[in-house]
């Protein structure tokens, strides 16, 4: 009797942990609306970020150590992003290896006196990402592209294309700037 018990509970439990898995392979199969939204604003901010040097949710007063390279002015990033590492780490939270490798080409990053810097620029745009109405266009088994409509501070709307790419199980964007 004891022997049936223990083996009842073992396949209890194995059928169990099976279901678990199915379950959690089946929620990561899927981007909903509002999951890519969600991956969205987190790119935007993980490419603000970036950019300034800094994160720019923690922090709202850092400042940067410029310097001029090849005529061109530079900050210094962050202690927080100071190394290719910890900048590629904190990017790949949210971007395919493709996007952050082009994205930090395209966009100028150096290794100067063994610390990371990035041109100073601009600063933020006028689109309001968080009011975004995303619109599923293109479905394939580990690619999805949205199109999103941005409002923008002046009350205009505009288009704008993200794709998303499943990396080890989680929706990734694939283009460094796709959320500017």
């Amino acid at each position: 009797m004891k022997k049936l018990f223990v083996l009842l509970t073992a396949i209890m439990l194995m059928i169990s942990l099976q279901t678990t898995t199915l379950a959690a392979s089946k929620k990561s199969a899927a981007l909903t609306n509002k999951e890519a939204l969600h991956i969205a604003l987190d790119a935007r901010e993980h490419f603000w970020s970036a950019m300034s040097g800094y994160k720019i949710k923690d922090h709202s007063n850092v400042k940067l150590k410029s310097f001029t390279y090849k005529d061109m002015t530079y900050n210094y990033l962050s202690k927080t992003f100071d190394t290719k590492k910890k900048l590629n780490s904190y990017l790949s939270q949210v971007f395919t290896p493709d996007a952050i490798k082009h994205g930090l080409k395209d966009y100028q990053f150096i290794v100067h006196k063994g610390k990371m810097a990035v041109p100073v620029g601009d600063g933020d745009n006028m689109l309001n990402w968080e009011k975004a109405t995303p619109k599923l266009v293109s479905k394939k088994q580990t690619v999805r592209t949205y199109e999103f409509t941005v409002p923008t501070l002046d009350g205009r709307k505009v288009k704008r294309t993200v794709t998303y790419e499943k990396v080890q199980k989680n929706w990734k964007v694939t283009q460094i700037d796709a959320v500017i």
